[in-house]
This record gives C-alpha cells, structure tokens and sequence, in this order.
C-alpha cells in the first residue's frame, strides 16, 4: 500500500534530490579548495623563481665583476711586462750603440739583469695570482647555492 502512496514517491524524489545538491556543494567546496592550494603554490613558485632569478642574477654580476678585475689586472701586468720588454730592447740597442762609452754599456748591462729579474717576479707573482684568483673563485662558487636546487618544491627539504 505505500508503494501507492503518491506522497511516498515525491518524499523519496525530494531526498534524492536534496542528496544530489548536498553533493554538487561538497564537491563545489572541494573544487574551491582545490583552486586556492593551486592559487597558493603558483605564489610559492612565483616567489621562489623570482628568488632563484635574484641568486643567478647576483651570482652572475659577482662573477662579472670579478672576471673584470681579473681581466684589467692582467692587462696591467701585461702593459708593464711590455714596458720592460720595449726598455730592454733600448738597452740592448744601447749596447751595440758604438758612439755610447764603456761605461754606459756596463750600466745598460746590468740595467737589463735587473728587469730580466724583475721580469721573472713578475711572471712567478702572476702565477701566484692567478692561483689565488682560481681558488677564491672555486670557493665562491661552491659557497653558492646550486641553481639545480633553487626551485625545488619536494616535502623532504
């Protein structure tokens, strides 16, 4: 006799269909919350990849710099190498100069023992600073964040 009940099948329909909204809005909810993590981890990608730029970026400019204070002292030390060279060669010329007294030949001579050693130190203290040079940077470079490891998003860290 229920089964007959006109007011049985629309109660039943009623609650289906109060049942199906209730799931529409959990699940409306669960796409909200969905949205706003997405939301929120695009942020978190967004900030760190600004802030891996800003670490690339200075690594970059510090790296720069000091390629040009290596770049500019080598030229220094090869203006002044050349320098020696080109006084050598005059003293060299000096010597041969027959017009030029015995005296003055012994002082080129010996003028051109001094900025052969003095060439010599040069070259011994170039090597040194280059050395240094390699190492400071070698160490700058290991005291910088990896960039492989900038933008890592992994639970562990």
């Amino acid at each position: 006799m229920q089964s007959l009940n006109p007011l049985q099948f629309a109660s039943e329909a009623i609650a289906q269909i109060a049942y199906y909204n209730h799931q529409v809005k959990i699940l409306e909810t669960e796409q909200k919350r969905i949205n706003e993590e997405a939301n929120i981890r695009h942020h978190q990608i967004d900030a760190a990849l600004k802030a891996g730029l800003k670490l690339l970026d200075e690594r970059r400019i510090a790296l720069k710099m000091t390629l040009k204070v290596v770049t500019k002292d080598l030229e220094n030390t090869h203006i002044e190498k050349k320098q020696i060279l080109d006084s050598i060669d005059n003293l060299v010329k000096n010597i041969s100069d027959p017009n030029l007294s015995s005296e003055e030949k012994t002082l080129s001579h010996s003028t051109i023992s001094i900025l052969s050693d003095s060439l010599k130190t040069m070259g011994q203290e170039s090597t040194v600073k280059l050395n240094l040079i390699a190492q400071n940077t070698q160490k700058a470079l290991e005291a910088m964040p990896r960039s492989d490891l900038i933008l890592t998003f992994s639970e562990d860290e």
